[in-house]
């Protein structure tokens, strides 16, 4: 796993240098530094506001929340959009440079903190510190085994009666069946092939991979971590290509 892990950090490293807005929010039309800043972050506003709609709705949450946490923050795009509807919001990411680029965008923007975590857990934040954590189109990027320790990580920093919500991809869809039978032959060649073949077919090694869980993995993850399922709806950031879900769990309230 820490191989794995090594080399999440290094794409992300790359991709923040590179191509951080893209790599975010990756329109064809938009690769090679083509996103308008000020467009770029309405997408955040959009994105925010309609997934704590579904919390609102579908889990009871408030219209405002005293701590957020935003896994996977990238630049801040959404760490700004939920700034309007918290007390404090806290932005983690394992990109140094994606960081670094996020406090230039967040700025004076006083209820918002980004932080760097280049670590497999998250153990810098205290067991119950947010009442909501939120992780949209991040652990899509990551084998299951080092997201289901964010998962469990997300159950412990989350306060109790608190909520946790993300989004994972669960398996192509049938018009999709065709990238992931080249990803499996991919994956499967020797001696590092697999990332020369990327590097060639992308002109680079920073390749943003697609994790694929299925539901009743993440179900079991949550439960064991000690998570209810409140809600849980088709949700297609993982493309058009694939069958991801909403979900969106609570904390058990103290006793």
């Amino acid at each position: 796993m820490q191989d794995s892990f090594e080399q999440l950090k290094r794409t992300w490293q790359t991709l923040g240098r590179d191509d951080p807005l893209w790599a975010v929010v990756s329109l064809a039309d938009k690769r090679g530094g083509k996103w308008d800043v000020r467009e770029f972050l309405q997408t955040g506003d959009r994105d925010v506001g309609r997934y704590h709609e579904i919390l609102k709705l579908q889990a009871g949450c408030p219209d405002r929340f005293r701590h957020v946490l935003d896994f996977g923050c990238g630049v801040g795009r959404l760490c700004l959009a939920w700034s309007k509807s918290a007390g404090l919001v806290t932005g983690v990411d394992v990109s140094a440079s994606m960081i670094e680029l996020g406090k230039q965008l967040v700025n004076e923007t006083r209820n918002v903190e980004l932080v760097l975590n280049e670590q497999d857990n998250l153990k810098r934040f205290a067991t119950g510190q947010f009442d909501l954590v939120c992780s949209l189109a991040c652990l899509q990027h990551m084998p299951w085994d080092i997201a289901a320790n964010y998962v469990r990580e997300f159950a412990r920093v989350c306060s109790a009666d608190g909520w946790v919500a993300f989004q994972v991809p669960a398996r192509h869809s049938n018009s999709g069946l065709l990238p992931a039978i080249r990803k499996r032959l991919v994956d499967g060649l020797p001696f590092g092939l697999g990332r020369r073949y990327r590097n060639w077919r992308h002109g680079t090694d920073a390749i943003f991979e697609m994790h694929f869980t299925p539901v009743s993995v993440v179900l079991e993850t949550a439960s064991v971590a000690g998570l209810q399922l409140i809600h849980r709806e088709p949700d297609k950031s993982a493309g058009e290509a694939s069958e991801g879900f909403f979900y969106v769990f609570r904390k058990a309230p103290a006793k």
